[in-house]
């Protein structure tokens, strides 16, 4: 359910606004694109990894979908560092987006992490013997 949180969160965030410019504000669709879409892709993949733990009786599809969803989400978590740690030329300042979409991303990266060490199946369905 931490994953799912965590996806919440990102995909809110992409539509925040991350960077202060001349212009206006600019959310992550706007300023970067190179890093929004694996974002997006991430907060699907986490999404998905919570319904498959939901649902699925047995833990291969959530195993599966928790290693797609740790690769994903380091590549966004470093792509969110890099980009909060190097803004844009035209940027003058960095705005709250920016640190929810890190906090998404990581929270999504630990979640996935722990679910991926859980073999059991999830409490809402029951064990066949």
């Amino acid at each position: 359910m931490v994953a799912l949180a965590g996806a919440l969160l990102l995909a809110a965030a992409l539509f925040a606004p991350w960077f202060e410019e001349a212009g206006g504000r600019e959310n992550a669709w706007q300023a970067l694109t190179i890093a929004a879409v694996p974002a997006a892709l991430t907060a699907v993949a986490a999404m998905a990894l919570a319904a498959a733990t939901v649902t699925q009786r047995s833990p291969a599809l959530p195993l599966a979908l928790a290693v797609c969803t740790i690769l994903l989400g380091l590549v966004t978590s470093v792509l969110v560092v890099v980009f909060a740690a190097t803004p844009p030329a035209a940027a003058s300042g960095r705005c709250y987006g920016l640190w929810l979409g890190l906090a998404g991303a990581v929270g999504v990266l630990v979640a996935a992490s722990l679910s991926l060490r859980d073999e059991r199946p999830f409490w809402g369905v029951p064990v066949s013997r």
